[in-house]
């Protein structure tokens, strides 16, 4: 057997493999008594059909075995004859086989060669995970609103952040009504006897702000507001709008006193009850800067490793992507209309996340051989990061 490889190419090599006379008779002979053995034609006993009546009843079929065959026996052999790191065999072409010997020509896919890209003493600088007293004080309070009740207002009664508020509102652009600029955006065009809360990401934040300090059975005429270029209604992007805003009805948010608050949250006081979202918020603080580390790690490390990487590899982790996106999606309620429209896009995230992590895969086992660092497939990525980091340059 004579191999040869020629045309490496993104993780691909052309392995030629070729037979001498002797070696393609021995595996004709093969192919030929597995055939003599197994066939059942009338007339004969089995096993003892005549060669020459076998070669005319299934010519093709001996050829296609014997093609398989020649494969099959010698393939691993001319991989390891070449010191070739195989990953799969990709595809078989050109083979062929006459009485003076036979060839073929396989498509590896073989590992990438690549420079390991600088892993010790990484500028990644540590950020501050203290948390300050007013993060502790927005927690408490939200949480805090998060027992609230609702009373009708009284007369007088001016509207608050937090408050429950029944609104007419009617819009217009270039003062005409927005249903005639964008006949599909009812919501942000008029509306009658709406209730929504006083609270950001609740409605259009200009209406928000705007009924803020008012009275019930008062009008606000010029309201204005401005949509975003993007994710605004069809036609309505970048418009400016201005609203007539009437406010029906309010209820009034009643925060809890601190004992009653206390009492809700079940702990002896606010500020112990404030003491232990301080230490969560520090505990959150101390995961997320961890996490950031090993986030800038991983982009420097690949920063400077830009190299191909097997495709089978990268379908094997497209796979996972889009299943786990189909996953997601199926949670949040998005539609197959949603993955039709935007194929292109996904398809092209996927290819690129999967890329990326086939890549990230061979760097981090690339480090772990060079600085011994063993352990399981799923843990092995964990400990080179943690390798790295205990190395960044101080």
């Amino acid at each position: 057997m004579k191999t040869s490889t020629k045309n490496e190419y993104k993780c691909q090599v052309e392995l030629k493999v070729e037979l001498n006379a002797e070696e393609m008779k021995g595996i004709v002979k093969d192919v030929e008594r597995a055939f003599v053995r197994e066939a059942r034609l009338p007339g004969f006993r089995p096993g003892k059909v005549p060669i020459e009546i076998i070669r005319k009843q299934f010519a093709d079929g001996l050829k296609q075995e014997t093609e398989h065959t020649m494969i099959r026996k010698h393939y691993a052999d001319a991989v390891k004859a070449e010191k070739l790191d195989e990953i799969t065999l990709a595809d078989v072409k050109e083979i062929s086989f006459n009485s003076d010997g036979g060839t073929f020509t396989a498509v590896v896919e073989i590992k990438p060669k690549f420079k390991v890209p600088t892993y010790k003493g990484l500028k990644i600088a540590d950020k501050d995970t203290a948390v300050s007293d007013e993060a502790v004080k927005e927690q408490l309070e939200r949480l805090r609103a998060a027992y609230a009740k609702y009373e009708d207002a009284k007369e007088g009664d001016t509207v608050a952040d937090g408050d429950f508020v029944q609104i007419d509102y009617s819009g217009t652009v270039d003062k005409k009504p927005i249903l005639e600029i964008a006949p599909d955006a009812k919501v942000v065009a008029s509306g009658t006897g709406f209730w929504t809360q006083v609270e950001e990401g609740r409605f259009l934040p200009e209406i928000l702000d705007a009924v803020k300090g008012m009275k019930v059975g008062e009008t606000k005429d010029d309201v204005k507001a401005k949509f975003a270029k993007e994710g605004a209604p069809e036609g309505l992007g970048g418009k400016k709008a201005v609203y007539t805003v009437t406010l029906k009805a309010f209820r009034r948010r009643v925060l809890p006193t601190d004992a009653e608050f206390a009492e809700k949250a079940k702990t002896e006081s606010v500020e112990k009850l404030s003491a232990t979202i301080r230490e969560t918020l520090e505990k959150q603080a101390v995961e997320a800067e961890a996490m950031r580390r090993e986030n800038e790690a991983v982009e420097l490390l690949l920063k400077k490793a830009d190299f191909d990487v097997p495709q089978s590899q990268v379908r094997r982790a497209m796979d996972g992507y889009l299943q786990e996106l189909a996953q997601r999606a199926q949670y949040s309620g998005l539609d197959a209309s949603y993955f039709e429209k935007n194929r292109d896009k996904i398809l092209k995230d996927a290819e690129e996340a999967a890329t990326r992590q086939v890549r990230l895969w061979y760097v981090l086992e690339a480090i772990a051989k060079a600085e011994n660092i063993e352990a399981k497939d799923e843990e092995r990525g964990k400990k080179v990061i943690d390798f790295v980091l205990a190395n960044v340059k101080k």
